[in-house]
């Protein structure tokens, strides 16, 4: 009589017998049935003995696929010990029993990794994967015609799997990718895929190799942040980004909109008020300043075609006209002239 659902018992049967004795195989629906296969040996990977039983079939453009109890969800996390060792091991004993290293291409079979493996032989591939895992009792079962032909690529993103200085987990993170991707690419590149021979030290050969680009650059340091008006270091340039800032604000750009020249010592201290107007001749040799003279007195404005200029001297503490060499006795930021 047909059963609904496999049991613990039946993990000590053969598993064609199981699925084929289920209701979902006897009304025709051998997806589900395999599934519930697959559903029911996917606990016992996190067993010390494992009952492994996988799958194989012609899957996409009839290419041999093996379908394992590991869920899409613990590949893409990498992190419970049973399922991801097992695939690493699944992949070689696909190389092992004939597969094209450079063709295998995980996928997504009803939520269960398959593995594409071109050129694979079933048979050699259980030998393999039992030689591999001797502790387990491994399955690789035949599936009928077009049940594992529906399957979709798996993508996978950097930093799963259980934190690891060693093995392929330590090669991941030292590339910054999946656990999965890494193995694939060890395996295409002819490597052999064991935690012996895997370790971190293999990042900058498999980047050479093309197969991982190489890490990103650190982002440029950013610049430190000019000083304000207030703790300009040069008291000189602090005067002139003080006026210039004032005169702006006054709206006095042009030479329609000026001031007397002797205001430009206004802020400054007494003792600073000769040097303060060496600061405003500066700025007018500079031409940050424009002179107005026919109106009975000397007059300045800020000369707009300048303004770029002022806009710099007042934010950054920027100038660069030798006029101002002599004046500043401190660099802005850094060493070097201001």
């Amino acid at each position: 009589m047909p059963e609904l659902h496999v049991t613990l018992a039946d993990l000590a049967r053969d598993p064609r017998e199981v699925v084929t004795n289920l209701f979902a195989w006897a009304r025709g629906d051998h997806d589900d049935a395999i599934a519930m296969a697959l559903a029911s040996s996917a606990p016992t990977l996190h067993s010390r003995n494992p009952t492994i039983w996988a799958w194989h079939g012609a899957g996409n453009g009839g290419v041999p696929t093996w379908v394992f109890p590991v869920s899409v969800e613990d590949a893409r996390r990498f992190a419970a010990s049973g399922p991801a060792d097992l695939l690493p091991h699944a992949m070689r004993a696909a190389v092992d029993s004939g597969a094209d290293a450079g063709r295998l291409r995980i996928t997504d079979w009803h939520g269960w990794v398959a593995l594409e493996v071109p050129g694979g032989d079933p048979e050699l591939g259980q030998l393999a994967l039992a030689e591999h895992l001797p502790d387990a009792r491994v399955h690789l079962n035949p599936m009928p015609d077009g049940t594992v032909d529906r399957t979709r690529e798996l993508t996978f993103q950097a930093g799963a799997g259980r934190p690891r200085d060693t093995g392929l987990g330590g090669l991941a993170a030292a590339l910054d990718a999946h656990p999965l991707d890494v193995a694939l690419a060890l395996l295409r590149h002819g490597h052999p895929l064991d935690d012996r021979s895997v370790g971190p030290d293999l990042a900058p050969q498999l980047r050479e190799m093309g197969a991982f680009a190489p890490p990103a650059a650190p982002p440029p340091a950013a610049a430190p942040e000019p000083p304000s008006i207030a703790d300009d270091p040069c008291p000189n340039r602090r005067h002139a980004r003080r006026v210039l800032q004032r005169l702006l604000r006054t709206g006095k750009v042009g030479p329609g909109h000026h001031t007397e020249f002797d205001h430009l010592y206004r802020g400054a201290p007494a003792d600073q008020r000769h040097a303060a107007l060496e600061v405003g001749e500066a700025l007018v040799r500079a031409g940050l300043l424009g002179e107005k003279r026919n109106v009975g007195q000397r007059h300045v404005f800020i000369n707009r075609a300048a303004l770029p200029e002022v806009h710099a001297l007042i934010e950054r503490g920027e100038s660069h006209h030798p006029a101002f060499d002599a004046l500043w006795t401190a660099p802005i930021s850094g060493p070097g002239p201001g």
